[in-house]
This record gives structure tokens, sequence and C-alpha cells, in this order.
């Protein structure tokens, strides 16, 4: 389990670490020095003048000090910070090759280098580069050189991800003490390449208790269901899948086929009755209930039927496929009363959409994005910018988990916080989120929390993804790659 802090988040951190800003310039200086001088025997470094660019300095003394061709472009003499001048002056000292950036000296001096180190704005950057800050990583960016970059691409803005003209293209990019949100949001994930986390001296319960944290393949593994192995069935969990109508009769399917790949004992599936007979036959590891309906619509009859069946469930998945309407609302608004581990999706949350504050702590919603925009009144390109925040918000007013489904999904509950920096482009697909809550639903189902079941269920769909090409994947395919995704003990 890992944890990603805020910039802002990161300076208090450091604020309150108690170690003098000199010794963790040091610390992060040497410690990237060291973990790159294998890497090539020629280094340029593109040091700006804040506190990115001293560890850049501190990184070209030590690179000096293990005998490689080194050389510091500076952008101006103008620095920000005791520390920062104090090892500008430490280059001097151990002869390191120093010079301010001219466009056509620089395209000249690049040839020579393999590997551009990038430190010059760092995490704290909001806005667009300009001049020769602009000509600089555009520059590195179109050349065949190994590209590294300090805390966070130079462009990125640390906080957001967001980059707003051009950034430096990293091939590795180096953090201290923890990840930052800024490489997983956005163009910042595009840019940062692979990350790896520098440990600079910061305690880590300094930490608790802020930003996100994210669950590694280990984690997921211990969280999963465990069972003594003479279980039968019941003894495995009953989740109950509503949804389909005459619009949509594909759908549930999908729930059944991402319930599948939880473990869940028995899988109950609620379809309208005019759409019975499209789904016979179609997945025969479920139990179907054709339910009353009004056209192909579920309504408050489609419920009294299900409630006179007298059947007992420990999860309900609903939404998928169910359309949009008044009758639809009737059925939703009765749901809402039973209390059970719910997860509402896709439609359903349409027609929960001005109840919300009605859902309790055992509920989970899954909204895009689009679905979210119904709860919160807002277009969807602005939620999906400010996701985090917005996710944030949510927590701190309504008592259920919040899925809100994107790259990064960010899953909330009041105290919890958690990222799924897992998956692709491949997933956005129509279908795939079926599979997920119905995913969910099946862990619910065997007493996992709302929570837990939400982090796990994204963490196994997004990396499902993994093992299949970007045409031809398939929603239905999901469940292949969770099993091949569980046959690893670890897996990164």
């Amino acid at each position: 389990m890992k944890r990603i802090l805020s910039p802002s988040e990161m300076k208090e951190i450091d604020n309150n670490s108690n170690i003098p800003q000199i010794v963790l310039m040091e610390n992060a200086g040497r410690s990237v020095a060291d973990e790159i001088k294998d890497i090539s025997n020629s280094f340029l470094i593109l040091c700006g003048s804040g506190n990115n660019g001293g560890d850049g300095f501190v990184i070209a003394r030590w690179l000096k000090k293990f005998k490689k061709n080194v050389k510091v472009i500076i952008f101006n003499d103008d620095f920000k910070t005791n520390e920062t001048k104090t090892n500008f002056q430490l280059l001097k000292v151990f002869e390191v090759e120093i010079e301010k950036f001219e466009k056509q000296k620089f395209l000249e001096d690049v040839k020579n280098y393999e590997v551009i180190v990038d430190a010059i704005f760092g995490t704290g950057f909001k806005g667009s580069l300009k001049d020769n800050y602009y000509d600089a990583v555009e520059i590195s960016n179109n050349l065949n050189k190994i590209r590294i970059a300090i805390d966070m691409p130079t462009g990125v803005n640390g906080e957001n991800g967001f980059v707003e003209n051009i950034a430096f293209k990293s091939d590795l990019t180096f953090t201290f003490a923890f990840e930052k949100l800024g490489h997983y949001l956005f163009e910042g994930k595009i840019h940062s390449g692979k990350i790896k986390v520098i440990d600079i001296g910061i305690e880590e319960k300094l930490a608790e208790g802020k930003g996100f944290l994210y669950l590694e393949h280990s984690d997921i593994l211990n969280l999963l269901p465990k069972y003594k192995g003479y279980e039968s069935k019941r003894d495995k969990g009953k989740v109950l899948i509503i949804g389909g109508s005459k619009d949509y009769t594909g759908a549930v399917i999908l729930n059944v086929i991402g319930a599948l790949s939880s473990g869940v004992g028995l899988i109950y599936c609620a379809v309208p009755k005019t759409i019975y007979p499209y789904i016979v036959g179609k997945i025969p590891e479920a139990i179907l209930i054709p339910l009353e309906d009004e056209n192909g619509y579920l309504n408050g009859k489609s419920f009294s039927d299900l409630m006179s069946k007298n059947l007992n469930f420990d999860s309900i998945v609903v939404g998928s496929g169910i359309s949009r309407n008044e009758s639809v609302k009737e059925f939703m608004n009765k749901i809402l009363n039973l209390d059970l581990n719910k997860i509402i999706d896709a439609d359903g949350i349409w027609a929960i959409s001005e109840k919300v504050n009605l859902l309790d702590e055992k509920t989970i919603i899954t909204p895009h994005v689009g679905e979210m925009g119904f709860i919160i009144n807002k277009e969807p390109k602005f939620i999906d910018r400010n996701r985090i925040n917005i996710a944030l918000d949510f927590s701190k007013n309504y008592k259920c988990v919040l899925l809100l489904k994107g790259n990064p999904s960010v899953i909330v509950q009041k105290n919890f916080r958690f990222l799924n920096i897992w998956g692709d482009e491949k997933l956005a697909r129509g279908g795939s989120g079926d599979v997920l809550s119905g995913l969910i639903g099946g862990f619910l189902a065997q007493n996992v929390s709302p929570i837990y079941s939400g982090v796990i269920s994204a963490y196994l769909h997004s990396r499902s993804c993994e093992f299949f090409d970007k045409l031809t994947f398939k929603p239905s395919d999901i469940p292949k790659g969770i099993r091949k995704l569980l046959s690893y003990k670890t897996f990164y």
C-alpha cells in the first residue's frame, strides 16, 4: 500500500520533518546520482533557480565525483533559496562545467550527452512554459536521448497533472518520499514515465491521514475473501443483480460476468419479464427471475413482485441497462429502502440522483463523469478536470462509497481515500462498467466491506486489460484477465 500526496501536503511534511532543507536536498541529489550513475557516462542537467534546481546541482556534483562527463545548464543565476545558492557554489569547487542556456549552443551541446536530466521546476509548477524554458523542453523532447525528471516533469502541474502547452517527456521520474498527484492525473501520467520514489529520510508517519492510498498486488491478494475449504455455495454469498430493459438487454449479462469473477457462491439475476426470453440461456450460471414490468421497464409493480418471492440476498447490484423514465424512478425509490449492501450503477444513478442524501454507508455508487453530473449538476468535462476535489467534497457530505470512474478512478468514503492508478484506454468501451459493478457486488456478498469491495474490484478490473491488445479487447475478456492476474503472487 502506497501513499500519493499533493505538492502542498508534501511541502507541509518537509517543514514538519525537522530535517534542514540543505540535508533533504543533499539526500535527494546524492540518491538520484547513485541511481543513475550506471545508466551512462554523459549527463546534461537542466537546472532551474528553485529547490528543484538545487537538487540538480547536487546530482551533478555527485556524478562528477563518480567520474562522469557532466554539464549543468542554468537559465538564470537569481537563485531563490540559500540551499540552492550553496549547492551552485559547490559546483565550482568540484569544477563542474556550467553554462547559461542559449538555444543554438544548446542544440550543439546536447548532441554530446546521452542523458538529459530535468531539474528545472519540480512539483510546484503552474501555468505554461515560455521562452528559454519552452525551447529547452521542446528540443529535449525531440531528441533520441534518455530523459529523466526530478520530482515532476517540467511543465506538469504537480497538483492536477495539467499541461498547458508543453512538458518534458520523461522516461523515468525520481520523486522524493512519496509519489505526487500530478504523476497520475491527466497529461502528467503520460509525461512522467516510470516513477521511482527516493527515500530522503522523512518518516512515513508524518503523512498519516494525508493524500490518497493506492493498493499494490500483494495488498489485493491479502484482501480477497478467505475460505477454509469446506464451504458450500451458500456460504460464499448470494448476490442479486437487477437490471435491463427493452432498450438494453446485454447489460445484466455483463453484470453476471463480473460477479462470476468474484468467487461469489450464488448469482440471481432479475429482469423485466419482457426481455426474459432474450436472456434465458445466455448466462447459465445465474438464476433468472422475471419481474412484472411496464412496457419493458421496471416500475413499482416490479419491486412488489420481487419482494413477493421472499428471497434473501447478501448484496444487490442495480441500475445497469434499466433506462431513464419515471417508472424506473418509482422502482429505484423502493430499492433505496432495503437494508442491504447495494451497488447502484448507470441509469440507477440517474434515477436516485436527487436522493443521494438517503444513501447509507452500505451503498456504493459507481458513476462515470456524465452520471456524476446528474448528482452535482456540473458538466462532465468540469468533473473530469476536478475529479479529486469533487470526490473529496462528496465524501465529506454523504455516507455512501463513491467510486468515480476514470483514469485514475477515485474511491472515497468519509476518511477513506483511494486512487486506482492502474488501467488504460482499453477499458473505455461500452459494457466495461457493467462488469465492474457485478464484480463489486460479488465481493460485497462475501462480507468484504463496501470501500474495499470497490478498491479490490477497481484494481482487478483495470489491470485485467493489460493482457490484451488495444484493438480487440472487449469487456467480456475481463474475467480472463482477472484469472491471469490472480495467478501471479507478484505483479508490477
